[in-house]
């Protein structure tokens, strides 16, 4: 929902250590559609909102044609249910193995770490090629390939457990 959304940036895409309250990590935009966008550099709250808002994050205006946060549908077997119109937003999660986190934090090897986000954007780099939209007109419904992501990429140093843990999380719009 919306206000999980903005609630996940607070409590935790932002939050640096789980245990240290002051310390916070500054996201970074990624992709095409970013730059399409006006989006560069450090991820802010407000830009980070109104895109779960389905706005612009400059100039406020709606993005797509779905507003609606929710609507009925009535399932296989008759019963209606709510079910959302579009998704906020995807959230993928990079992590290397335990050994490779221990040896870039505890080990404090910055070329692991350069390695780690090389990877990430690689593999953002390939998720951007296969993106695409549907598209209904005239009662059709078909995909095509857009080219083009906005993510927000946000990377931490350590698990819940406050283990050494390398890991990075993609949120795509």
């Amino acid at each position: 929902s919306l206000g999980d959304a903005k609630r996940y940036f607070k409590e935790h895409l932002s939050v640096g250590d789980y245990y240290a309250e002051s310390q916070h990590v500054a996201g970074q935009w990624f992709g095409k559609g970013a730059e399409d966008l006006g989006l560069h550099g450090i991820t802010t709250m407000e830009q980070f909102e109104r895109l779960c808002e389905n706005l612009h994050p400059a100039t406020g205006e709606k993005l797509t044609l779905r507003q609606n946060s929710t609507r009925i549908e009535t399932g296989k077997n008759g019963i209606t249910h709510e079910t959302a119109n579009r998704r906020v937003f995807y959230d993928f999660t990079f992590s290397p193995p335990k050994s490779v986190s221990i040896a870039a934090l505890v080990g404090n090897d910055t070329r692991i770490v350069q390695a780690h986000e090389r990877a990430i954007t690689a593999a953002l780099n390939q998720l951007q090629s296969f993106a695409a939209t549907r598209v209904r007109k005239d009662g059709q419904c078909t995909d095509r390939n857009t080219d083009n992501i906005v993510a927000a990429v946000f990377r931490h140093d350590t698990s819940r457990a406050l283990d050494p843990h390398l890991h990075s999380h993609a949120i795509v719009f």
